[in-house]
């Protein structure tokens, strides 16, 4: 039976019930993605492969604990995805440094397989935009975080600004992005 087909909640659903063939299609639909997310956060080749195996191992163990009530399968794989990245980074104590995408690797967050995903890729244009109409401190806080992987602490450093100021920042920064996407 090929799952190719089967959604990535189907296939999170089916591996929490230990079909090991629903984690080899999330692994060829995400691998890529993965690889290119810890790209991008900084590290090297041979730190991204462990990470990758990391988060396969992480969600082959944890499929159980996917819920479609509180986020997509895509967002929680993801997020599995950046934290075990973060983890990785603090374990070499290295600081990310975004790095361009290459013609050979995926860019973060872009999905692999043949031609255009035209859904994630028109999510991608709409979460740019709300991105974009956060005020420039918001912006600045999110892509410290997220994109480049710092811990709160480390980021509040990085921008120099106290702790619980960034916290605050993140948080509005969250709620203002999780209000635009909905009114998109």
């Amino acid at each position: 039976m090929s799952l190719e087909a089967f959604s990535d909640e189907a296939l999170l659903a089916l591996a929490a019930k230990g079909e090991e063939a629903a984690l080899q299609q999330i692994f060829r639909r995400y691998a890529g993605a993965f690889l290119g997310l810890a790209r991008r956060m900084g590290l090297d080749s041979a730190s991204r492969e462990d990470v990758v195996q990391e988060v396969f191992s992480k969600i082959w163990r944890n499929a159980r604990e996917f819920d479609p009530k509180r986020a997509s399968a895509r967002a929680w794989l993801l997020a599995i995805a950046h934290h075990t990245t973060v983890d990785q980074l603090r374990r070499l104590e290295a600081r990310p440094q975004a790095l361009e995408p290459t013609e050979d690797e995926p860019e973060a967050f872009d999905l692999p397989g043949p031609g255009l995903d035209e859904e994630h890729h028109l999510d991608r244009i709409r979460l740019r935009q709300a991105l974009s109409r956060l005020e420039p401190e918001e912006q600045e806080v999110i892509e410290v975080l997220f994109f480049q992987g710092y811990a709160h602490q480390e980021a509040a450093r990085k921008l120099d600004i106290p702790l619980g100021t960034l916290k605050t920042r993140a948080r509005r920064a969250l709620s203002r992005l999780k209000e635009e996407l909905r009114e998109a």
